[in-house]
C-alpha cells in the first residue's frame, strides 16, 4: 500500500536516534523506492522530510538536502499536507543555517514561512522554528549598541520563559544548542559553556538526545577547548 513508504521512512528516521546509520540508510532507500513505484505523490512531503531531514543529513553534504526539502514543502502545500509542508520549511531553514547559507536570505525565508505558518494556524511548527529565527537575528544584529543589546536580551529572556512555562523540551533544547553556538561565535565562552551545561541537565529529562547531525558534539568540543584556554579549573 502507499502508506508503506511513510512507514519505512519513519523507521529510518527512528534508527538515526540510535545511530544505526547503515540500517537507517537501507530503510530510507527502500522508502524512496516505494514512493516512486507506488506513485504516492500525496506522501512526498512526509517521506522527504524524514529522509532529507534525517539519515541523508548524516551521510552527505547538508546543502544537497536543501532542494529536496524545498520540494517537500511545495508538494505538501499542493497536496494539502500543510503540517508536513511547514516542517519541511522549518528543516530547510535549520539545514540552511548549518550549511552556511546567507543569513539575509535565511531571514527572508523565515519571514515568508512564518507568515504562512500563522495563516494556516500551524502554531506548533512556528514555535519550533523560533530558536533558529532568534539565532539568525542575533548573528545579523552584531552590534555593540547598549540599547539594542538590552532589547535583544529582553526578547531572549521572554522567549526562554515561554518555553519553560510550556515545558517545550525540544524547543528549549534548541535554544540552548543554538545559543551556545552564537555565544561561541561572539567569543563569549563563559555563556557558551553555561548553555551547554543547561542542555546537559535538560537532556536528562528527555527521552532522546538532540544530536543535530553531529553539529552539537562539534560545537561542544570547540566551546570546551576555547574555555579550557582561559580557565584554570581542572575539569576543562
Amino acid at each position: 500500500c502507499k502508506e508503506s513508504c511513510v512507514a519505512l521512512a519513519s523507521c529510518s528516521h527512528f534508527l538515526c536516534e540510535f545511530q544505526d546509520f547503515k540500517g537507517s540508510e537501507h530503510l530510507g532507500l527502500l522508502s524512496m523506492g516505494a514512493l516512486e513505484k507506488l506513485k504516492a505523490q500525496e506522501y512526498i512531503s512526509q517521506v522527504y522530510l524524514l529522509n532529507y531531514g534525517g539519515i541523508l543529513c548524516w551521510t552527505r553534504n547538508f546543502k544537497l538536502n536543501l532542494e529536496p526539502l524545498m520540494l517537500g514543502y511545495k508538494m505538501g502545500m499542493q497536496t494539502g499536507d500543510i503540517q508536513h509542508a511547514m516542517f519541511n520549511a522549518t528543516t530547510y531553514i535549520k539545514i540552511g543555517f548549518l550549511s552556511g547559507l546567507n543569513l539575509r536570505e535565511l531571514e527572508r525565508n523565515i519571514e515568508k514561512f512564518g507568515k504562512e505558518m500563522i495563516e494556516y494556524k500551524q502554531t506548533a511548527v512556528y514555535r519550533y522554528m523560533l530558536p533558529i529565527k532568534r539565532t539568525v537575528s542575533d548573528l545579523i544584529l552584531s552590534t555593540d549598541d547598549p540599547l539594542e543589546i538590552a532589547r535583544n536580551n529582553w526578547e531572549q529572556n521572554n522567549f526562554l520563559k515561554l518555553a519553560l512555562e510550556e515545558n517545550s523540551l525540544v524547543v528549549l533544547c534548541d535554544i540552548y544548542i543554538l545559543g551556545g553556538i552564537v555565544a561561541y561565535i561572539y567569543g563569549k565562552y563563559d555563556l557558551a559553556v553555561a548553555f551547554v551545561q543547561k542542555r546537559h541537565e535538560l537532556e536528562k529529562k528527555m527521552w532522546r538526545t538532540t544530536f543535530l547531525y553531529g553539529v552539537t558534539a562539534f560545537y561542544d568540543g570547540l566551546i570546551f577547548l576555547a574555555f579550557a584556554h582561559k580557565s584554570s579549573e581542572f575539569e576543562w
